[in-house]
């Protein structure tokens, strides 16, 4: 990927991580950390190395927990975001990194938060890339509750599809029917992450029906990238690692976890960039406000991208300008 190096890595716990690490970069400056999301890997940030580069700082990309070349464990209780972030320590430590600005994007971006809350020492700065800061959740609602309070805050159940994706079934749904999920996930049609991923259904219909009649968005038309993507989930086993990160959030793992984070912490305490996405229903902009009228932000930079929830593949220029742009502000990179 680039000329980033492949390197590997198995964790005091006994999980192997795979992830890329560039060779630029001195020991004096922050080290960028980038966190992909479901169901991606590494590869979600390969467009905007080229991009990224012109900071001449260091760059570590992992597959995070059951994804890519990663384990893929398959029991959601491994997914405690406590014991990823330990994970993630120890491959910075391997690298002798001291200092990140972590940036993440989807369930990344959710992670970029709580690798922060419990190693702030390590954090100078982060990115979160569209999902607005959520802060600990101490005790997790039911999904039906979880959507009464979303469809009142915005409309509708912003949450719909973790009810498919927590489902016993939906690991051989996914694996039965990779064209489908492809254009679930790509598909250019206005609305359509709103539609296909908070109305009740309609994600499980439409792929398990081998749907694919929703035209694709531009870069996933590329079949290099399709293919790409489809030969890291190549089986049901693959799709359940996957998706035992919203297992262990709607199981409460999560919720248990962020019991350890102390209430101090909740307030981010370091310069924060979030960049949320126009065309993205589950996580429009809108939903920053929370965190910020909180007082949970105090150091916040905010900047919407005209484009859907993938925005490293759609929109990677931009993105990656963002990004470079407020890191240089805050006195790091070239």
């Amino acid at each position: 990927m680039d000329s980033s190096q492949e390197k590997h890595l198995d964790t005091k716990r006994g999980l192997h991580y795979r992830y890329y690490v560039s060779s630029s970069g001195g020991p004096s400056q922050p080290t960028l950390l980038l966190l992909h999301g479901w169901p991606d890997s590494a590869l979600l940030w390969q467009y905007m190395l080229q991009h990224l580069a012109q900071l001449k700082l260091k760059i570590v990309i992992p597959d995070l927990l059951g994804y890519g070349g990663t384990s893929k464990p398959t029991k959601p209780e491994l997914y405690d975001h406590r014991l990823i972030a330990q994970d993630v320590s120890e491959i910075l430590d391997a690298e002798h990194i001291d200092k990140v600005i972590p940036i993440g994007h989807d369930f990344g971006c959710w992670f970029t938060t709580r690798f922060h809350l419990h190693y702030p020492e390590r954090c100078v700065a982060t990115v979160h890339i569209g999902i607005a800061y959520m802060p600990p959740i101490t005790e997790m609602p039911s999904l039906d509750t979880l959507n009464a309070m979303t469809k009142q805050q915005v409309g509708y159940p912003r949450y719909s599809y973790f009810h498919f994706f927590t489902a016993l079934d939906a690991p051989a749904i996914f694996a039965q029917h990779m064209e489908s999920t492809w254009h679930v996930l790509h598909g250019d049609r206005e609305d359509w992450i709103k539609h296909i991923f908070c109305t009740p259904n309609a994600m499980r219909d439409f792929i398990a029906a081998g749907r694919t009649d929703v035209p694709l968005r531009p870069y996933a038309q590329d079949h290099q990238l399709k293919r790409e993507w489809m030969a890291g989930l190549p089986t049901a086993a693959d799709w359940q690692a996957t998706l035992c990160w919203y297992r262990a959030f709607v199981d409460g793992v999560q919720s248990e976890a962020d019991t350890s984070i102390p209430v101090e912490r909740y307030r981010l305490e370091l310069p924060v960039l979030t960049i949320m996405c126009e065309g993205d229903g589950v996580n429009p902009p809108k939903t920053l406000e929370a965190p910020k009228q909180a007082g949970l932000l105090p150091d916040l930079r905010e900047e919407v991208l005209p484009c859907g929830h993938w925005c490293p593949y759609e929109a990677p220029e931009e993105l990656s300008s963002m990004i470079v742009e407020f890191v240089r502000g805050k006195g790091f990179g070239g």
